[in-house]
């Protein structure tokens, strides 16, 4: 696997190289770590003083080296605008990941100051791991991750996302959560069997028997972080449709949402699989029609709507 990595000197770089060292990598996996700095610099300055300097990010690089000894580590100092740098050095050195670091600052700041990592992600066409500062539940501490959370919907793009897991070697103990948020009148056998289906693949593909099944009732994005700080977890992991422009802009993006909004690191698995001809639909479960009362003695009719997922934006990601 080649990992492409993008660090600076701000908070989130040493959550950035905390997350690499926790995801376990196989023997043998290249990891690039890249700083942008801006034309004919080699440090930055803010307010007069260096924030960001090459020795800096060498001694990042070496503390990664000697925790992760059997993989590859590099590192690369680019210069000109970091979100365009980063995703032609992805593209140019065929990039498996992309992982980024977020310093968790709040909407305001996010829309005075722009994000690079929220930049990467919107352009990636490979899946994007987003590391937090320690504002997270997580335990900081932790060898790796041992809680992840698994937000399905009813897509391929999550069936990608849960067999993306097997890139990586997890410890036995980790825990294994795999929920999904639903809205009025959904069909709660439906999800439970999505549910079941995905839990027993990761079963299989992990084998473990560490993992659980949760459904939930509200919007996906604050459902998902929720539940996030309920188990604790350190890691959710979502599989994106990657859409972008008018398809982005119709259907909303839960993955984007949870990235900013998470109290732990988030995987967005995107760029794995073809596009959806029917993105309209991706991701529905299906819904039935609201339960009523007839007025004879009491009997109640449900009937199952077979196409409303045509006329209802998904809750997919």
């Amino acid at each position: 696997m080649k990992v492409l990595v993008a660090i600076d000197n701000q908070p989130s770089s040493q959550a950035t190289i905390d997350a690499l060292i926790k995801m376990h990598w196989s023997e043998g996996t290249e990891i690039d770590l890249v700083t942008v700095f801006p034309h004919g610099a080699e440090t930055v300055v803010i307010d007069g003083q260096i924030t960001t300097s090459i020795a800096e990010m060498e001694k990042l690089a070496a503390e990664l080296r000697n925790a992760l000894r059997h993989c590859e580590v590099t590192f690369i100092a680019g210069k000109g605008d970091p979100k365009t740098v980063i995703l032609d050095l992805a593209e140019q050195n065929h990039a498996d990941l992309i992982v980024v670091g977020s310093n968790c600052k709040s909407t305001l700041e996010r829309l005075l100051l722009g994000s690079v990592s929220q930049s990467i992600l919107n352009a990636a066409k490979c899946p994007v791991i987003v590391a937090k500062t320690p504002c997270c539940l997580a335990q900081e501490a932790s060898p790796g991750f041992r809680n992840i959370l698994v937000p399905v919907d009813n897509s391929v793009y999550t069936d990608v996302a849960v067999r993306w897991l097997v890139n990586f070697h997890w410890a036995p103990e980790t825990r294994i959560i795999v929920a999904a948020a639903v809205g009025e009148n959904t069909d709660l056998a439906d999800v439970r069997q999505s549910l079941e289906r995905r839990a027993r693949e990761i079963s299989r593909l992990l084998h473990t028997n560490n993992v659980t099944v949760e459904m939930v009732k509200g919007q996906p994005e604050q459902a998902i972080v929720n539940l996030a700080e309920k188990h604790y977890a350190d890691l959710i992991l979502i599989g994106s449709h990657g859409h972008s422009g008018f398809k982005k802009m119709i259907l909303g993006s839960v993955s984007h949402a949870v990235s900013q909004a998470a109290p732990c690191a988030v995987a967005i698995v995107r760029g794995l699989a073809a596009a959806d001809q029917t993105w309209h639909r991706t991701g529905a479960f299906k819904k039935v029609e609201p339960v009523f009362t007839s007025p004879g003695p009491s009997v109640r009719v449900e009937k199952e709507r077979r196409d409303i997922s045509a006329h209802i934006m998904p809750g997919g990601f």
